[in-house]
């Protein structure tokens, strides 16, 4: 009797682990590539896997820590993988067979949306007489090479007039830079965007928010590198519409889990985007006037 009272409570512990799915339905097996565990993409990731088994019935998803960019689109094409997250930078080799991607181009990807942005901020001290990007472009600067560190204390001391660079919004080391109040930071014009648009698709225009660092009263127009979401060209396309809409109707539920969330926006999807939307992706986008 002993023996069979312990064969009782050990099946009801086994089963209080299996997942029971009605008969007759499927269940659906998302892998997401991200990055290694120390980066952003990885707990990104993770909180995509949690949104899309909670809010999705009949879906298990799983991040997968992986070698990054280059090797989820890799992966992707050998259908290793169901999404995965993609620099935009890298996505545009992929598609060309350039780069890293020199042993030929990688097919099959589609585009679902663009998840948080890596705009260029030109930052210049106000002492340089530097008030437009033109300023810039006009005067005979020397290039130095440094570590950022050092170059963001350069604009504090003086020793640098101006710099360039990608990074996302609100950094720390431009915020601290702007608190001194020797320094401002310069729209990009429209016109010079769409220049390097046209011959750079990976990059799309983008606004800093007025007041993202101290010292800037005004919103800054200029362009940005993206991280997008990218799918398999196979994957079904109810599922992706409701992935899609998953993730825009619980942007608050994501930003808990990994703050770039907080950039995630519909009316932002396309920046950077150099590959067709998933046509999941696309028509859900179209439903909420987003494209």
């Amino acid at each position: 009797m002993r023996n069979r009272i312990v064969l009782l409570v050990v099946t009801a512990v086994l089963l209080s682990c299996v997942t029971v799915v009605p008969a007759g339905a499927a269940v659906r097996y998302v892998r997401i590539g991200t990055a290694s565990m120390g980066g952003a993409f990885y707990p990104m990731g993770n909180a995509l896997a949690q949104l899309f088994t909670d809010k999705l019935s009949g879906v298990r998803a799983s991040s997968q820590s992986t070698g990054g960019s280059a090797e989820n689109c890799r992966l992707l094409a050998r259908k290793e993988l169901e999404l995965g997250l993609v620099q935009s930078a890298t996505l545009k080799e992929a598609l060309a067979g350039i780069g890293q991607f020199k042993d030929g181009p990688v097919t099959g990807l589609r585009a679902i949306t663009a998840i948080y942005f890596m705009p260029f901020h030109v930052i210049a001290r106000k002492d340089a007489n530097i008030n437009s990007v033109a300023d810039l472009r006009a005067r005979d600067f020397q290039a130095i090479h440094q570590s950022q560190q050092e170059t963001y204390e350069g604009l504090k001391t003086g020793s640098v007039q101006a710099h360039i660079y990608a990074t996302g919004a609100g950094s720390a080391q431009i915020t601290d830079v702007m608190l001194t109040g020797k320094a401002r930071l310069l729209p990009i014009d429209g016109g010079m965007v769409k220049s390097i648009m046209a011959s750079n698709p990976e990059f799309g225009r983008y606004r800093i928010a007025a007041k993202t660092y101290p010292n800037q009263p005004d919103m800054l127009d200029t362009f940005a590198g993206s991280a997008v979401l990218v799918a398999r060209a196979d994957l079904d396309e109810a599922v992706v519409y409701e992935m899609t809409k998953a993730i825009f109707e619980n942007l608050p539920y994501l930003s808990e889990r990994h703050a770039y969330f907080e950039q995630t926006n519909a009316d932002d999807a396309t920046v950077g985007i150099v590959l067709d939307l998933h046509p999941g992706a696309e028509r859900y986008l179209k439903d909420v006037g987003a494209i």
